[in-house]
């Protein structure tokens, strides 16, 4: 995407910055995303950065979502990340049956959409289309979405190589589980959903191989190739994104503590100890490597966007590994700093404990498992398969 395109999304969220974070502890203490703060993504156009022009969105593109999560996840870990689960999701209903798209959209293009990528629950054929019943964790911003992105598991589905499915369901159809008491990204909501018996007709489903290989015939009508991208690595950069947000936001807040903090029993400045000294500038630099990975990552898939070409495997793989260690360089920034940040880092109303926190449940994502993806990369690098069907 453009420079100017790029810029105007960093810009609009360095114009909520303050709301957001002046609303993060309210986040916190709700458990989802404050309500200002939501009202303030919308009317600075954050929720539509990755929605298809063609139904009222930006399509800005990969770089300007990275770029203003890193704003955002900062002022506010909530934000940052249901902005990235959300714009995910906007981006992705332009994969489905066009009445679907219009369904969605038509009566507001500055929308959450809440829901979970995992095919957690099962879908049974039924004339017109499925039956969709279980249960799904980890619906982030559910709180603030009137439609839901869910995967499912149906029992027959031969026009796809699994049986796979991604659907779209009026949240009114489902129940929402409060569920929510975690170690960290309390501020997100993100909540288990309960589906029994909802009928979902078949223009509001996709197989998932389709919708996340970027094959789905109904994802032509962008202004660029987009729609064409594969999801797993492109959600992978925007959720590195967010932690390295978070992350910055951390390094941040202990820079200004310990410019002012001096010793317990000398009374010397904490800035003038070597390694307070050391661990600020190895945390820096971490974060700054992680930001240029995931900013080339970003780049190479607009690139991508822009010409219609694909991305091999072999790319994917790559992108996929670079935004996990990513967020490990992120996490280990920020460990090492709330190490030294003394004790009144353990306290509950301590924001840097907050931020350790929400980078540390980030990190267990299964999108950025280190484990399994460092073997896939690995793989690949060997002159291997993946290892996996979903890369």
């Amino acid at each position: 995407m453009s420079p100017s395109t790029i810029s105007k999304a960093e810009d609009a969220a360095r114009s909520i910055a303050e709301t957001l974070r002046a609303h993060a502890e309210e986040s916190e203490r709700l458990r989802h995303l404050a309500p200002q703060s939501v009202r303030a993504m919308a009317e600075a156009g954050l929720w539509r950065i990755l929605t298809p022009a063609s139904l009222g969105g930006s399509e800005a593109g990969l770089r300007a979502q990275v770029d203003s999560l890193f704003v955002t996840a900062a002022a506010d870990p909530a934000a940052g990340w249901v902005q990235m689960v959300s714009n995910a999701h906007t981006w992705m209903v332009g994969n489905f049956p066009e009445q679907c798209q219009h369904e969605v959209f038509d009566e507001d293009a500055d929308i959450c959409l809440p829901g979970t990528l995992a095919s957690q629950g099962k879908a049974t054929r039924v004339d017109g289309g499925w039956h969709l019943n279980g249960r799904w964790q980890f619906a982030s911003g559910v709180d603030h979405g009137d439609w839901l992105l869910i995967g499912a598991i149906a029992d027959t589905l031969p026009e796809s190589a699994t049986r796979l499915l991604h659907v779209i369901v009026p949240k009114a159809d489902l129940v929402v589980d409060d569920t929510w008491f975690t170690l960290g990204l309390r501020g997100t909501g993100s909540k288990d959903l309960v589906a029994e018996d909802v009928f979902v007709p078949e223009h509001r489903s996709v197989p998932t191989k389709l919708l996340f290989d970027g094959e789905s015939p109904h994802g032509e009508g962008g202004e660029t190739f987009f729609n064409r991208l594969p999801v797993l690595p492109c959600l992978s950069v925007q959720l590195a994104a967010a932690v390295i947000g978070i992350a910055d936001g951390a390094l941040a807040l202990h820079i200004e503590r310990t410019s002012a903090r001096r010793e317990v029993y000398t009374g010397s400045s904490k800035a003038e100890n070597p390694g307070a000294q050391m661990r600020v500038a190895e945390s820096t630099t971490e974060l700054d490597l992680a930001r240029h990975l995931i900013r080339a990552a970003a780049d190479r898939c607009d690139e991508v966007a822009h010409t219609g070409t694909r991305l091999t495997i072999d790319e994917r793989a790559e992108l996929k590994w670079h935004a996990t260690y990513a967020v490990e360089l992120a996490r280990r920034a920020t460990d090492r700093v709330f190490a030294s940040a003394g004790a009144h880092g353990i306290y509950d109303d301590s924001i840097l404990q907050s931020r350790y926190r929400d980078v540390n449940t980030a990190c267990h994502h299964a999108i950025v498992d280190f484990d399994g993806n460092a073997q896939m990369y690995g793989r690949t690098r060997l002159g291997l398969d993946p290892g996996t069907p979903l890369v």
